[in-house]
């Protein structure tokens, strides 16, 4: 009988369908026999004759394993990237609301095979001197140039993302542009200054055309453009030009044009250039109400102390030829503006609202509260309308129906 027994138990947990019989004596086992056989130490053997089966290792459910699946899915969607592990991080943070740590959700994804090859990570382990300045001293100003933003449509918008980095509190001024022109440029650090409510003394800048007629080399300080020298001094800034190929010198807006990558993390969503914007002030608030990790404080706290060491602004005579100049215009109920008895269409949002608009070459760009909302090309067409502006009256209804609109269109029509 103990035989058969013996022969039936090949794994502990066998033991336990004979720890009655066995504490009652009804049979007898060779315990030394059972631990030589099952490879285990004799007291882990009498332990589990006697019923006293040891506490399992439960498997725990990790806190992100309910949010695995989605995952999975965003760094598999062939329009979305994530080029930083703390961009994957923010974006689960705003689209699922995820309360673990920076750190156990780094670990999570590492320790996930599928996830960790999904997400391949660029770190650069490079180091480079930092030279600090005073509070008000200094800016540094870069572009982050041709983010390729993906609509709902699947239209691919090339954007600018001009950046004003304060150099003493690291706080960042971004805004979203579709061309590098030099009046573009100037209104944006013009804004940028009126947004911080002051003037840095000095303005570092890279050797952007726009605003370098001659590059800095070793001898030579560089030649500014005209219209940027004038800027400057109607400012009171002192620019310098980074040396070529020193990207090192204005280091810190290098550093924050990294986050901007997080705009591709959205592609495919966007149903138009608001929500862009949306989502880039969105990143920049998070951005600037983050720590620092160079000075372990906020950005926007230390914007305030910085305040009152930058210069005041010039008066707003000055300030306002710097600004693009935008000739307002009425959205009709059908989302249409006018220009040159051509219409051209807006996001609905703006029905009933004025919108400024400027020419640039071939291009009729449109704003709104010093947003670029839409761009259209100058065209001899009596109706211009963007597909991702959905304006579901052109297109859903009924071919008399679209006649009528364009005969109530033409009605407006206002002839030279």
């Amino acid at each position: 009988m103990t035989g058969v027994i013996i022969e039936q138990i090949t794994r502990l947990e066998d033991l336990l369908m004979f720890s009655k019989a066995y504490k009652e004596g009804m049979i007898k086992l060779n315990v030394s026999k059972l631990a030589r056989e099952l490879n285990k130490d004799r007291k882990t053997i009498r332990k589990y004759l006697n019923g006293e089966v040891p506490k399992q290792t439960r498997e725990r459910i990790k806190y992100l394993d309910e949010h695995r699946d989605y995952i999975v899915e965003v760094l598999s969607d062939k329009m979305q990237s994530f080029d930083y592990i703390e961009h994957l991080f923010n974006y689960l943070k705003r689209e699922k609301g995820i309360t673990c740590s920076r750190s156990t959700f780094s670990r999570y994804i590492r320790l996930d095979e599928e996830l960790s090859s999904l997400f391949k990570r660029k770190r650069d382990s490079s180091f480079t001197m930092r030279f600090e300045t005073k509070p008000g001293v200094q800016a540094q100003f870069d572009i982050k140039e041709k983010v390729q933003t993906i609509m709902s449509t699947g239209e691919v918008i090339k954007t600018y993302i001009p950046t004003l980095t304060m150099s003493w509190s690291r706080y960042n001024v971004r805004a979203l542009t579709l061309d590098t022109k030099t009046e573009t440029l100037l209104d944006f650090l013009a804004s940028a200054f009126e947004h911080i409510g002051g003037v840095p003394k000095e303005l570092v800048i890279d050797n952007l055309k726009q605003f370098v007629e001659k590059v800095r080399v070793k001898d030579r300080d560089a030649l500014f453009t005209n219209a940027f020298y004038e800027f400057c001094k109607d400012y009171g800034i002192k620019p310098f030009a980074c040396m070529p190929y020193r990207p090192q010198t204005k280091g810190k807006t290098e550093t924050q044009n990294k986050v901007v990558d997080q705009l591709k993390n959205y592609n495919g969503k966007y149903n138009d250039l608001i929500d862009i914007h949306d989502m880039l002030e969105i990143i920049n608030k998070e951005d600037n109400e983050k720590i620092s990790q160079a000075t372990k404080f906020p950005r926007v706290f230390l914007l305030e102390k910085e305040k009152g060491d930058l210069l005041p602004l010039p008066r707003k005579e000055i300030r306002q030829k710097y600004h693009l100049t935008l000739n307002e215009v009425h959205v009709s109920n059908e989302s249409l503006i006018s220009y040159r008895s051509n219409k051209y269409s807006v996001p609905k949002k703006f029905i009933g609202l004025k919108v400024g608009i400027v020419i640039k070459r071939d291009e009729l760009h449109i704003h709104y509260n010093s947003k670029i909302i839409a761009i259209h090309k100058i065209t001899n067409n009596l109706l211009n309308i963007k597909k991702e502006h959905n304006l579901t009256y052109l297109n859903n209804k009924t071919k008399d129906l679209d006649n009528k609109i364009m005969i109530d269109e033409m009605r407006n029509i206002n002839y030279d």
